[in-house]
């Protein structure tokens, strides 16, 4: 399982992006926490084995790690300040001040599903003094089960849902990183972990939640199937009511379930690009909508008897909450959708709130044009 997104030809898998969805996918049918957190692995070794500027030096270290040391990975990218709403929030304020012999790291880090079990993180800082705010270094910060120097976890993960990640807070200060784990280095952090890496940045998570929609289904179906209410000779999945919404669960579910696999295979076919970002974005606001609308069916279909927390489907409909929001969320796809769609430029189009720092540089306003 550590090799599932390590290419063949380093010794991994091999069933690419579109193998990994439909793997994932079936994973987080059993537990969405689980198939989360090692989404997490990975999402890293997945990133930076496709990344065009990480040495193949590096590259082969991070498979050796991962495949005989058996160390585990986790990815951590969003920060306190960060907004699923709005992707330009997510470049780094992690500060990466340059000493001898490698960097030290300040400042912190959120949302870092799986960090406590995890033997390397993957992250982006920003260069210390860097005017471009979209200046990134991508790091493999060993984190030696959080007891490297300058590491402490905020423990603050108490959350509706998806509560086995242990998403907690991660602030590093002065945490020395050497020169031979920094991964890469780049001006454009939006294009160059958005949409050049549009599968593992987001794309994972996407399967995951999938995965989640199609447990629900599946054990609402069980639960239906197996009640009689009294004085009747058939069980409840006969009412009508139960037909129409296990159907309109089913057949947005099939139809997420496509285009989510269709978005893997276009990624796995013709690599990161514009439109590789455009159908899985796409995927992905289907899979939000599909799952939420599950959740809520299966809630009223089953009633009070089916949200018992004997039963899994109360667990699946607290993890399947954060579907809509997890980055980016429904909304921030609709609008870059509706963008593509429509032929424009997302570079072009005007921030929704008044920001106080560049978004774009032009190499990538005409990288996207």
């Amino acid at each position: 399982m550590f090799g599932i997104a390590i290419p063949k030809e380093y010794g991994g898998l091999g069933i690419g992006f579109l193998g990994y969805s439909a793997a994932i996918a079936e994973l987080a049918q059993g537990c969405a926490a689980t198939a989360n957190s090692f989404n997490m692995h990975a999402n890293a070794t997945g990133a930076i084995l496709q990344h065009p500027d990480i040495s193949e030096q590096v590259k082969q270290r991070v498979v050796a790690l991962a495949l005989q040391e058996g160390k585990l990975f986790c990815t951590s990218v969003s920060e306190p300040s960060s907004s699923s709403l709005l992707s330009t929030s997510y470049t780094p304020s992690l500060a990466a001040v340059k000493v001898e012999g490698g960097y030290r790291l300040y400042g912190k880090k959120a949302f870092c599903s799986m960090v406590e079990s995890s033997d390397y993180v993957y992250l982006y800082a920003h260069p210390k003094g860097d005017p471009n705010p979209q200046a990134s270094i991508g790091f493999l910060v060993p984190i030696d089960r959080c007891t490297a120097e300058g590491v402490t976890v905020h423990d603050v993960w108490n959350t509706l849902g998806m509560r086995a990640t242990r998403s907690n807070t991660v602030e590093y200060n002065g945490t020395f990183v050497p020169d031979e784990l920094v991964l890469h280095q780049t001006d454009e952090f939006l294009n160059d972990f958005i949409i050049r890496g549009a599968n593992w940045s987001f794309g994972g998570f996407a399967a995951v939640y999938l995965g989640v929609g199609l447990g629900i289904l599946n054990y609402a179906s069980e639960l239906l199937t197996a009640k009689k209410p009294k004085g009747f000779a058939q069980s409840q999945a006969f009412h009508p009511d139960s037909r129409r919404r296990i159907g309109e669960m089913a057949a947005e579910l099939n139809g997420a379930y496509w285009v989510m696999m269709h978005a893997a295979w276009h990624s796995d076919t013709y690599g990161p690009s514009v439109q590789t970002f455009f159908h899985l974005v796409r995927a992905k606001h289907m899979i939000a909508a599909a799952t939420s609308n599950a959740a809520r069916s299966a809630s009223i279909a089953n009633g009070a008897h089916g949200m018992m927390k004997e039963y899994h489907l109360e667990r699946m409909v607290r993890d399947v909450a954060t579907a809509p929001i997890m980055p980016p969320n429904i909304d921030a796809c609709a609008d870059q959708i509706g963008l593509l769609t429509m032929g424009l430029n997302p570079a072009e189009a005007c921030p929704p709130l008044q920001v106080s720092e560049p978004l774009f540089t032009p190499e990538v306003r005409e990288e996207v044009r």
